[in-house]
């Protein structure tokens, strides 16, 4: 009797301690996975400052310069950082990375410059009016630079955290906080406690502004009338409704989204907050036009191919009928870009954006605002035949793929397209010629990665 019960207890203790091993290798190892999510963080903050530090200085010398060559130098520098910028953007994790006010300012800076460049380097010249936004744009980048290197400072300096600490009992009593309240009530900003809130104070002044006006591929980006938003307006409770199904959808059954305002201008929608989740309903046609999941990410657990087959039944469940176009690892989730089809042909300005976490695949990003903005209906030029088309092409470029695409070039002009995926010496690319004259439109060349391929 005495043995069993030693036997027992002693099983137990084992269980135990096994149980505790278990639980603290647990631990441990999402402590280790977060720690290597704030290293890539603050590698990307710092990367992120540096490229928007190099843009403010090319673009300052490309404001002075008056000689062509020295021009084209510098606007082009200025396309190439504001691409590099808006990478690092994309990872830190700031409110609507990726679709906010910096995100969209660092697209048109480098879609204006770049604008500029083809025109400066065909023998054309910069208009009084365009050197004046060039000016508009440099004296904005300015005060975005300073804030964006005093966080980094204070990042190294204060230990800054990531995101906004939760409230203390004192606070949630209604005590303290009386520094900021002050801040706020004589007009000046308040100092940001995290990371996040600093960026997205600065997100919130940048909105105060007037967008820029000029010719280029994301000139329209804020859209006099967006083309693809669904009819007529919905209310605050339809839009709640909307976005109940959509977080039901995304993985959190019974969800009881909460508002936290509106945005405003042509795509403006409710805004609703779950948890570390938020996402935006458009006022017109009630459609959710962005989500965004900012919940801790655990280690990941799936591989891509599991991650795309997650991506593609999620779209599925949100009635999208798309083509998955590309891919990107970012470690704690993979990016994936859907792009519409229509009767064979690509539309690459219809686009949708997914994330999908890698520790269970749910869904933590979704971007539905260049579908919204651009989609219409579209009706196809005639083409010559693809057989005359790659007659047109370099005889030593070997084609791998080819099909009709419609590409969006400077100007925000839409080209009906043949596309050509293949290579030339040992390098990959994308060829564009115009279907109908078969005029080359635009190259891009392929640069594979272990995190996906880019286009450069």
């Amino acid at each position: 009797m005495h043995r069993n019960r030693r036997f027992w207890i002693g099983a137990l203790t084992a269980a135990l301690l096994i149980s505790l091993g278990w639980g603290f290798n647990e631990y441990r190892l999402a402590g280790d996975y977060r720690l290597v999510s704030e290293n890539n963080y603050r590698r990307a903050l710092t990367d992120f400052a540096s490229h928007l530090d190099q843009l403010e200085t090319d673009m300052a010398k490309g404001n002075v310069a008056s000689n062509p060559t020295q021009k084209v130098l510098y606007l082009s520098q200025v396309s190439s950082k504001s691409e590099a910028a808006l990478k690092d953007f994309a990872q830190i994790p700031a409110e609507q990375t990726g679709l906010s006010y910096i995100g969209q300012f660092l697209a048109q800076a480098g879609d204006f410059s770049r604008t500029l460049t083809q025109r400066i380097a065909g023998g054309g010249k910069v208009s009084a009016e365009e050197e004046k936004t060039l000016r508009d744009m440099h004296e904005r980048l300015r005060p975005v630079n300073q804030k964006v290197q005093d966080l980094l400072v204070r990042m190294d300096t204060e230990d800054l955290v990531w995101t906004d600490p939760s409230p203390t009992i004192r606070q949630r009593l209604g005590f303290g906080g009386t520094q900021i309240a002050e801040a706020a009530a004589d007009g000046s900003e308040a100092p940001s406690k995290s990371v996040r809130s600093g960026l997205d104070q600065l997100d919130v002044s940048l909105q105060k502004l007037p967008p820029f006006s000029y010719t280029g591929e994301y000139a329209t980006r804020v859209v006099p009338k967006p083309l693809g938003l669904p009819n007529g307006n919905v209310t605050k409770d339809q839009a709640q409704v909307t976005a109940r199904d959509f977080l039901s959808k995304a993985g959190y059954s019974n969800a009881t989204p909460e508002s936290s305002g509106d945005s405003q201008g042509p795509m403006g929608g409710y805004i609703w907050k779950y948890k570390e989740a938020y996402l935006e309903v458009s006022h017109q046609g009630g459609v959710v036009t962005f989500y965004r999941d900012q919940r801790s990410i655990d280690p990941r657990t799936l591989s891509q191919e599991e991650a795309i087959s997650k991506a593609k039944m999620i779209m599925q469940s949100l009635g999208w009928q798309m083509v998955l176009t590309s891919s990107e690892d970012f470690g704690a989730y993979f990016q994936f870009d859907f792009v519409a089809e229509k009767d064979g042909v690509r539309i690459y300005p219809d686009k949708v954006r997914l994330m999908i976490a890698l520790d269970n695949g749910q869904l933590v990003g979704f971007d539905a605002v260049p579908y919204y903005a651009y989609h219409h209906s579209r009706t196809f030029p005639a083409k010559i035949s693809k057989d005359l088309a790659v007659r047109k092409l370099r005889p030593d470029f070997q084609v791998s793929e080819s099909r009709l695409s419609v590409i969006v070039k400077s100007g925000n002009q839409e080209v009906y397209c043949y596309e050509f995926r293949g290579l030339y010496q040992g390098e990959e690319y994308l060829l564009y010629l115009n279907a109908s004259t078969g005029s080359e439109e635009k190259i891009q060349r392929i640069l594979k990665t272990p995190r996906g391929e880019f286009l450069q």
